[in-house]
Formats: C-alpha cells, structure tokens, sequence
C-alpha cells in the first residue's frame, strides 16, 4: 500500500511537472508572440520615421536651391545696375573709385 502511495504521489508530482512545464510552453509561446509583434511595430516606426527624414531632407534641399538661385538673380540684378551706373556716370564712378584706393591705401598702411 505504501508502494501505491509512492506511485501515486510520483504520478501526481508528474502531472504537476507537466503542468508547470505546459505553462512555461505556453507563457514561452506568448512572450514569442509579444515581441515578435513589438519587433514589428518597431520595424514599421522606423520605416516611418525614415521616410519623414527623407521628405524633409528632400524639402530643405528645395528650398535650399531656391534660395540660391534668387540669391543669384538678386546678385546679377545689383551686377547689372552697377555696370550702368557705372557707364552712365564715368567721372562720378572714376572718383569713387579713387576715393576708396585713398582709404583702403591708407587703412592699408596703418596695418
């Protein structure tokens, strides 16, 4: 009889084993479950957030290019004003001219 008692205990403590082992299976399989779903979410972030850095990035370029080339046309139009001035007023052009030779010459000198 206490043979039986030793078979049946060692039966239930099976059981119990197995139990505890199906549970760690299971809890296993769930936390798999789990991060392979925030391994996702994550990828598809990511993925997003690439995507918004380079429509950023594409926009500032625009308007990067933009800006230089109304900054040319601006640089050319001032070019362009000088010049005629310049042919409209010889004698006034040629003593500014000399003027400044005068105060950079002598700014010049002090250095």
């Amino acid at each position: 009889m206490k043979q039986n008692n030793e078979q049946t205990a060692a039966h239930h403590a099976a059981e119990i084993v197995d139990n505890v082992a199906d549970g760690i299976r299971s809890a296993a399989h769930t936390v798999g479950g789990t991060v392979r779903s925030a391994a996702h979410t994550v990828r598809e972030a990511a993925g997003h957030a690439a995507g918004a850095v380079g429509d950023t990035c594409e926009e500032i370029s625009h308007h990067a290019c933009d800006s230089i080339n109304r900054t040319r046309a601006q640089a050319r139009s001032l070019e362009q004003k000088f010049e005629s001035s310049v042919r409209d007023n010889p004698k006034t052009s040629l003593l500014v001219a000399a003027a400044l030779g005068v105060v950079i010459g002598s700014w010049w000198r002090r250095k």
